[in-house]
């Protein structure tokens, strides 16, 4: 099985994190912490900065989901697939994903009917005194509406996959790099026609949308609203709905299909340095104008409607479909800021990750290292629906180790960190061990499973290969996992070390890593191992000299931050 490792790791990666983000932000309890700012260490106040932010990069993941479903597109062409058959099977898996997405957001996730009865038998069994359980059984009856990661990316994989198949259907397009170009022209014509979609949602539909506490607007309710009702907002909600509309989040599903039409390209068509020059260009330039912008619209909300408004503003960075007037108070292109700002950082993530890996010829080495992150983003869907399982670490760590009553935002940071240890340990056993009989009954072999009795087109594909229709499901955890063909975009071979290539791009990341510290690490790890390869050269001094300096940095300033006050100053909060 042919695999992109930088690729796998991201989408290990974006799920890891989500469970780190979200197990801190549900059990630090940032009220008693922040009780006296002025002894609060600067590094805290950094981390409830990255916090919100990190929550906001599900355009990072979406990107990630278009970079993968793009390759399997591209490796279909190759096989000569019809482009006709290629848009059909992606319609009808974007269909496919879309149910089960409803299923999770309403009932079996973590923020569904069965999530909130986990949570709510928790705190009943930490606290006898609250009587028996309460149980919730409404969810599934108008959350499945509920407009999250997962419904964004079903819905670009439906519209993607028809136009790329219908692009790809054209001759002149299997010239790749006007596809791309016909790519970066579909992002701008998103971004531009994004309020206009919204404006055009909100006219068929005057006050589109809502938040949860009004269900009528977003949420129609199974029992009470007509079949009508369900269908328009089933039309609307993709395009103007809370929080992640395909408005303008297909233009992030598009820029994710550029990076994997260029990884996808024949050798002998990629401009490799002047794609990844390009692509870190445009990703910073939109990082910094979204950081004004973001900034700008803070400072503006904070001088209309006072301060706590404006800190609600950044606390909700991860609202993508929040930052206008009617919603967050903020001007109403802020969410254009919003957007630019998340992904193109998302974007900087991306293009870095390839040029240390695949354009190091590194894919191999760094595939085998990197499984236990890998693992969480080969079963997705399934990882992002079972959270509910924090709330069991939370249990653990809160009732029984730190002997208080469970609920959330209930501990400080040693209870946080407790939490973190006992929910990765829990999340990353039951994949160790599911991986054992290849995922069965996992959301992914659902998923698989609909799409053979659905496809006849798969289904007799997998009879002729003498899969049986029980094992249709199933995942290769094998070739996905740990004997995958990882390909590279450069191989070692073609590395100019002549040119001490190694040692220039580890004092490039020595550089970066006064603002993005893991940059110093990596810089440091390359610089370190270049001297067998290129020698004590005088670049290859200056890239340790540079990492060195750049690790002391980072050492001190994580030291200084985590003593250092406030109150040090003199400051009173």
């Amino acid at each position: 099985m042919k695999r992109f490792a930088s690729i796998d790791f991201m989408r290990g990666f974006a799920i890891f994190m989500m469970l780190i983000l979200h197990m801190v932000m549900h059990t630090i309890d940032v009220d008693t912490l922040m009780a006296d700012m002025s002894k609060v260490s600067f590094i805290e106040y950094i981390l409830l900065i990255i916090l919100p932010f990190g929550g906001g990069l599900a355009g990072f993941f979406l990107m990630i989901s278009a970079v993968g479903n793009t390759v399997s597109m591209e490796h279909e062409l190759r096989r000569n697939t019809p482009a006709f058959e290629i848009g059909k099977r992606q319609v009808m898996g974007g269909f496919i994903l879309l149910l089960f997405a409803m299923l999770v957001e309403g009932l079996i996730g973590y923020h569904g009917d069965v999530g909130v009865n986990i949570h709510l038998a928790l705190k009943a069994a930490s606290n006898p005194d609250l009587g028996p359980v309460k149980w919730v059984w409404d969810h599934a009856l108008w959350r499945f509406n509920h407009f999250e990661t997962i419904h964004t990316i079903a819905w670009c994989i439906i519209i993607n996959g028809a136009i790329h198949s219908f692009l790809v259907s054209r001759e002149k397009y299997r010239d790749k790099s006007k596809l791309i170009k016909t790519y970066i022209l579909l992002v701008i014509g998103v971004l531009i026609l994004t309020p206009f979609a919204w404006g055009l949602a909100k006219l068929i539909s005057p006050g589109f949308p809502s938040h949860l506490e009004t269900y009528y607007l977003s949420y129609p309710r199974l029992g009470v609203d007509s079949f009508w009702r369900f269908l328009l907002v089933f039309f609307i909600e993709p395009i103007a709905g809370y929080p992640e509309p395909i408005f303008p989040y297909l233009a992030a599903s598009f820029v994710g299909t550029i990076f994997g039409i260029f990884l996808t390209m024949p050798k002998e068509e990629r401009k490799v340095k002047f794609f990844t020059k390009t692509t870190l260009s445009v990703g910073m330039i939109m990082y910094l104008v979204g950081l004004a912008g973001v900034i700008a619209n803070v400072i503006y909300v904070i001088s209309v409607e006072g301060f706590d408004p404006g800190l609600n503003v950044y606390m909700h960075i991860w609202d993508h479909r929040g930052w206008v007037p009617e919603l967050l108070g903020t001007p109403w292109i802020g969410w254009y800021f919003q957007f630019m700002l998340l992904n193109g950082f998302g974007i900087l993530l991306i293009m870095s990750m390839m040029r240390l890996v695949e354009l190091r010829g590194k894919a191999k080495l760094f595939g085998q290292k990197t499984r236990f992150i890998r693992r969480f983003g080969f079963v997705a869907f399934t990882n992002y629906t079972m959270q509910f399982m924090y709330f069991v670490a939370m249990f653990i760590t809160i009732d029984w180790i730190f002997g208080n009553t469970y609920d959330r935002n209930v501990g400080l940071w040693g209870e946080t960190l407790v939490t973190l240890v006992v929910g990765i340990g829990i999340m990353a056993l039951i994949n160790i061990l599911w991986e054992k009989i290849r995922f069965a009954g996992s959301l992914e072999w659902m998923v698989k499973q609909t799409n053979y009795f659905l496809n006849p087109v798969r289904r007799k594909l997998l009879k002729e290969r003498g899969v049986k229709w029980y094992q249709a499901g199933l995942l290769n955890v094998q070739s996905g996992l740990y004997d995958a063909d990882w390909m590279n975009v450069v191989e070692p071979e073609e590395i100019d070390h002549s040119n001490k290539e190694e040692s220039r791009l580890a004092k490039k990341l020595a550089w970066v890593g006064f603002v993005f510290p893991p940059y110093a690490i990596a810089g440091f790890i390359i610089a370190w191992k270049a001297r067998a390869q290129e020698g004590n050269s005088k670049e290859h001094r200056q890239a340790m000299t540079w990492s060195i300096i750049s690790l002391v940095f980072l050492t001190v300033w994580l030291v200084l931050f985590s003593i250092l006050t406030p109150a040090s100053f003199g400051l009173s909060i």
